[in-house]
């Protein structure tokens, strides 16, 4: 069934606490018992990916581990992505999606309910991201040595080489950046963490299902929110699940090439875990995230106060230059700088974009924005359709 049988070889890992809790793993009670082929079923939710389509499934087909079925699942595409992922036989099948309005939840849905409901392994991977030929091993690997964990996602990255230009390879560098330090903070608490990121995450099929179970759905995911990743993580820890970011694999997953393309994503985002947030409470699992909200308003705070400040001293003629005010900026650098080290394929570019910190400041002022007027539609109950405007940002039309 696969295409390498020694599915239980480790890769070394320089995680040696991550290696030990992923290796032992506490008891369930209902922990499944090992099986010598279990079956795994990939879905790729596939909105008009026409141009990326080709190079995801290129990546499975490289795997040392194949899944046992690859699902494309077409979901109202007017391109001919249906077309390139009917051309490579098996193990990929096409479905395309029947009267779905409910995005890419509606697409992973009809997809999960015919293909995937009674699989023992779900992997979750979006149509434009490229798996490197040892993931799904990997996180097959470290997902079945740990019974209590519900799901582990790989560590994600994007290709520099992609970005064509000055924007695209400025908004790139900054989105590499601002996961290879979103990485390594989940890694330093045990590689615990609070999304289960649908771009390249293996799920256990038994807590799929209790998920769906325990919530009355039809499906795992919920339809009710935009940030449908981040809500199945926050149910499979209501249910005791672990959720896991592996310490090994690697996806490198599509990012926003343009402002427009960017915002648009991250407007959806922003305003989903706010809305997701302010439902859930505050809970064990959901400490990190509120964590996050506060640190954003201390950054937006400490900047806003200083331009105005700044220009009230101007404006009075008090303002007087203290060397002791450049600690912070050398301390950032510092942090920026240990953060870029740690970036996969990184160039002197990288580095020096880091070091500079003028570069992550603007993209940071950038985040800012988006945050506020995502509280702000949050706060005053204006909802809006997040992938729909994303879509269209990305130029892949919009779902009616």
């Amino acid at each position: 069934m696969f295409r390498n049988p020694e599915v239980n070889k480790a890769t070394p890992t320089r995680l040696d606490r991550l290696r030990e809790k992923l290796s032992g793993g506490r008891s369930r009670k209902a922990s499944l018992e090992p099986k010598p082929q279990p079956k795994i079923v990939a879905l790729i939710p596939a909105h008009n990916e026409a141009d990326v389509i080709a190079t995801c499934l290129d990546s499975f087909f490289a795997q040392t581990m194949m899944p046992d079925l690859i699902v494309v699942i077409a979901d109202n595409c007017t391109d001919n992505t249906a077309d390139i992922a009917r051309s490579y036989g098996s193990p990929v099948v096409v479905m395309e999606t029947v009267d779905n309005k409910a995005r890419k939840v509606g697409a992973l849905s009809q997809g999960w309910v015919r293909y995937g409901q009674d699989a023992e392994f779900i992997l979750g991977v979006d149509a434009d991201s490229r798996l490197e030929p040892l993931c799904a091993e990997q996180l097959f690997t470290e997902l079945s040595a740990n019974a209590s964990a519900g799901g582990i996602m790989a560590r994600y990255t994007f290709d520099q080489t992609t970005a064509s230009g000055f924007i695209q390879s400025y908004l790139l560098r900054q989105q590499r950046m601002e996961f290879t330090g979103w990485t390594l903070d989940l890694l330093r608490r045990d590689g615990e963490t609070y999304v289960l990121g649908g771009q390249a995450t293996l799920f256990r099929g038994e807590a799929m299902r209790q998920v769906a179970k325990e919530n009355r759905r039809e499906a795992p995911w919920s339809t009710q929110t935009q940030v449908e990743d981040m809500e199945l993580t926050w149910r499979l820890s209501d249910l005791e699940w672990e959720t896991l970011c592996s310490p090994d694999s690697r996806a490198y997953i599509g990012p926003m090439y343009s402002v427009k393309a960017l915002w648009a994503q991250r407007r959806k985002w922003d305003a989903g875990i706010i809305h997701l947030l302010r439902i859930n409470g505050f809970k064990k699992h959901t400490s990190e995230p509120w964590k996050l909200q506060a640190k954003m308003l201390l950054d937006a705070t400490i900047r806003i106060l200083f331009i105005v400040l700044l220009t009230l001293a101007l404006q009075r003629g008090s303002w007087v230059w203290y060397w002791i005010w450049i600690i912070p900026p050398l301390f950032g650098m510092v942090l920026n700088y240990r953060v870029a080290m740690k970036m996969p394929d990184r160039t002197a570019k990288d580095v020096i974009s880091a070091v500079l910190l003028l570069p992550g400041e603007i993209y940071l002022w950038f985040s800012i924005a988006i945050w506020l007027t995502s509280w702000f539609d949050v706060l005053f109950g204006i909802r809006r359709d997040g992938w729909s405007a994303q879509y269209r940002a990305e130029g892949k039309g919009s779902i009616e």
